[in-house]
């Protein structure tokens, strides 16, 4: 198992470039991190470091995270770094193509450089293989989960007397459990939910969709950026479904539930 990793940031905002570097340069068992701005940066940057993990903004000048993907697959060995794509685009048909060309995962802008840096150890453990006898696996307390979900929504201001509370809670403990399903929205996470209360997926979608938009107009967007960790509304964007389940299931993951 690596103690440390080396870790490639390749986002052409620099403020945000910046922001994730200091944060993951005071993490201890980051041994290196390395920014640029274009993917012609990146891809000479990785002929000369065997980095362990890159973090890629899908949309850049010049040459974007799809062409990235596509050229360093044709590169050395060593030059093959799990990849990590950012993007505030929120496309099922964008996340296949991005997993499709060797992405590992697929985080929603904006996100906690917090939940970033856990997502980059967890791509990494992904491909290692077990300790002899270490083979522990952690077994979930639904109840406990159920129980952080509840209190996440109290903090954040979910409406709980709506039809989509209950839905959104189902839709969260989903998330959670696995976390790619919500690049499967319409095909899978509104069905499961559907399934386990006996309705339709329409109307488990706009259930949602409403609670979010009563929580929104409520104007608690305080509560939910201190809950998260970071804007959820800086550039005055409302999230869309998938986009708030996520966000809610990566802030319980990064509380390690």
């Amino acid at each position: 198992m690596l103690e440390t990793l080396d870790v490639l940031i390749v986002e052409d905002d620099r403020k945000t470039a910046e922001h994730l570097e200091k944060y993951l340069k005071k993490q201890e068992d980051i041994h290196q991190v390395d920014q640029v701005q274009s993917a012609e940066e990146a891809l000479e940057m990785l002929r000369l470091v065997d980095y362990d993990v890159v973090v890629l903004d899908l949309v850049m000048p010049s040459c974007d995270g799809f062409g990235f993907l596509e050229r360093m697959a044709n590169m050395r060995e060593g030059a093959h770094p799990d990849a990590i794509v950012v993007s505030a685009i929120n496309s099922e048909e964008v996340i296949r193509k991005s997993f499709s060309l060797g992405a590992k995962y697929y985080m929603i802008k904006p996100f906690a450089e917090e939940i970033m840096y856990r997502r980059i150890w967890d791509v990494v453990k992904l491909k290692q293989p077990a300790e002899p006898g270490g083979g522990a696996v952690l077994v979930k307390d639904s109840a406990d989960i159920t129980q952080r979900i509840t209190d996440l929504f109290l903090m954040i201001g979910v409406p709980p007397h709506l039809k989509g509370y209950q839905y959104l809670k189902e839709a969260v403990r989903l998330a959670v459990d696995d976390r790619m399903i919500v690049y499967s929205i319409t095909k899978k996470l509104y069905p499961e939910v559907a399934k386990a209360f006996d309705v339709t997926a329409t109307k488990v979608e706009l259930a949602i969709r409403h609670a979010i938009e009563v929580m929104w107009e409520r104007g608690n967007m305080n509560d939910l950026d201190k809950a998260l960790g970071f804007r959820v509304s800086s550039n005055g964007h409302k999230p869309t479904n998938g986009e708030f389940i996520a966000l809610l299931a990566d802030k319980l993951l990064s509380q390690g539930v």
